[in-house]
């Protein structure tokens, strides 16, 4: 009975992360009554193609229509959400779950378009309530206005200095320093595997507030 509560919020999980890309991708001309459809070729997909990750593999990852690749990332970020999902639930640290699918959602809009909307923030709020006695605003604040300032010389996007902000508000500062260096760390891997000189920093931050969080177990 156990394990299957936890299977049950794993698909749970992998649901919500592959609805948090629709609305990344969508917002804001997204519509109540949109169907899921093939990115290629427009078809409305079948019931059965739109199931978290055993979907891509019922169809061998292509589409029946116009038989174009479906992104493999489709199912591995399906497969992490549903993961982090469980392990939190399992951990008794969902306080933090609004947190990561704010960070997921912020990703797949930053990753896609190169920026993201305000109005995402509000995800992180029954984190932050939930949290409200070990919040660390003075700190927050002052790194919002030592990254603002350095903005006007370096090239920092704001909505990045934003998530670091909300991040530091959340963590501790060792923590959040863990975050941002892990963040840099994986950019200077992807420079000398891609050597592009600009990054999309907040898809680096989410996957490194996750990798931080397993390693230390931070509580709330």
């Amino acid at each position: 009975m156990i394990n299957l509560k936890y299977f049950i919020f794993f698909i749970l999980g992998a649901c919500i992360i592959s609805f948090l890309k629709v609305i990344a991708l969508d917002y804001p001309q997204i519509s109540i009554t949109r169907r899921s459809h093939c990115d290629s070729c427009d078809r409305i997909l079948r019931w059965f193609e739109i199931i978290p990750i055993i979907g891509y593999f019922i169809v061998h990852g292509r589409c029946f229509s116009c038989k174009n690749q479906i992104d493999f990332w489709n199912p591995i970020q399906e497969l992490l959400g549903g993961g982090l999902t469980a392990y939190l639930i399992f951990q008794q640290d969902t306080v933090y779950l609004p947190l990561f699918f704010m960070l997921v959602l912020l990703s797949f809009s930053d990753f896609a378009f190169g920026y993201i909307y305000p109005i995402f923030y509000l995800l992180s709020l029954p984190t932050i309530f939930g949290l409200y006695h070990n919040l660390h605003p003075f700190i927050s604040l002052i790194i919002y206005l030592s990254l603002l300032l350095l903005s006007k010389k370096y090239l920092l996007g704001l909505g990045d200095i934003e998530v670091i902000a909300i991040l530091s508000l959340i963590f501790d500062l060792n923590i959040t320093l863990k975050v941002i260096l892990m963040a840099c760390f994986m950019c200077i891997i992807s420079y000398l595997i891609k050597k592009k000189r600009s990054f999309r920093f907040i898809p680096y931050l989410a996957i490194a507030t996750g990798i931080v969080y397993l390693i230390f177990s931070f509580k709330a």
